[in-house]
């Protein structure tokens, strides 16, 4: 009679075992006053077992305990570790797995957390032990960095004449400091009064060997104040593939003005649906007190220096 396929699957995998021994009649019980004690249990060189207790408060920050248990004494030890600081709250032990001679054992937790920004990542953490419950190795060695958005971050600085000489310095100084390497970050330069001069795009930036040493020429314009129209052309034209602008990239617009616009033939209401359509965070930062007066504070973050 031919068997089920299913039955003859079980067959095969309980021939694959080596043996199985479970003792009924003096069973050897092991008990610890430790949360989760038993979630896991691994058979590690001859008679010993290791033991997990993952929800067990070890210390601040530190959950789960693995503990060294002896069949001969009916008693169990906790293994001492000292567990990497990175390793946060893994709930250590978890899941065990051992190797085949017994040299080598695997402790797991899966609950470590790392807060990235706004985003929290959860990562699992293994301890990778001797044959004399040592650790040879975390598993990973290191935590990966936190990944970093890409971001497109234009500077649109008022050069018009109601700004003085030491505030343009300052602003200057000001965007140097937040220059950084070109990757994931980068940075384009658009200097307004009544005139629109583009000083660097986000593809020369990415391009240049010194990108701190693009700010060193600028020159600043005076004249009037086209604080709308400075805000359309960013929106427009360096905001847009052809000048390194990257479609998976964050768009961040910061204006550095005294915020008084004047005599500009575009209003702000004209442009700022554009910039919102287009996806683009704006802030607006500010050198004087009252500098932001006639500026939409509704749809901007303010920043008073």
């Amino acid at each position: 009679m031919n068997l089920p396929f299913w039955l003859s699957i079980l067959l095969s995998m309980l021939a694959s075992c080596h043996g199985f021994n479970l003792d009924v009649e003096e069973p050897t019980v092991f008990r610890e006053d430790a949360d989760s004690f038993g979630q896991s249990v691994v058979q590690f060189g001859g008679s010993r077992l290791v033991v997990g207790a993952p929800l067990e408060v070890v210390a601040a920050n530190q959950t789960g305990r693995l503990y060294d248990c002896a069949s001969s004494t009916g008693t169990c030890q906790p293994i001492p570790l000292h567990i990497p600081p990175e390793a946060v709250n893994i709930s250590l032990g978890l899941s065990l797995a051992a190797s085949t001679n017994h040299s080598w054992l695997l402790a797991c937790g899966p609950t470590m957390h790392r807060a990235c920004g706004e985003n929290m990542y959860a990562k699992g953490s293994c301890l990778l032990l001797g044959s004399r419950l040592q650790i040879i190795r975390t598993v990973p060695a290191a935590l990966p960095e936190c990944p970093v958005p890409e971001m497109d971050i234009v500077f649109l600085i008022d050069g018009s004449g109601s700004i003085d000489h030491s505030e343009f310095l300052q602003m200057k100084a000001f965007v140097r400091a937040l220059q950084g390497p070109p990757w994931p970050l980068q940075f384009s330069l658009l200097q307004y009064s009544n005139l629109l001069k583009i000083h660097f795009t986000f593809a020369e930036f990415h391009r240049s060997s010194s990108p701190r040493s693009l700010v060193d020429p600028i020159v600043q314009l005076k004249g009037l104040t086209y604080t709308a129209t400075g805000i359309l052309k960013v929106v427009t034209e360096l905001f847009h593939s052809k000048n390194g602008a990257r479609e998976s990239a964050k768009k961040i617009l910061i204006v550095i003005t005294d915020g008084q616009k004047y005599k500009d033939p575009l209003e702000y209401s004209a442009v700022i649906p554009q910039a919102e359509k287009a996806g683009i965070i704006r802030y607006a930062i500010g050198g004087r007190g009252d500098g932001f007066h006639g500026f939409p504070a509704g749809q901007w973050l303010h920043i008073w220096v």
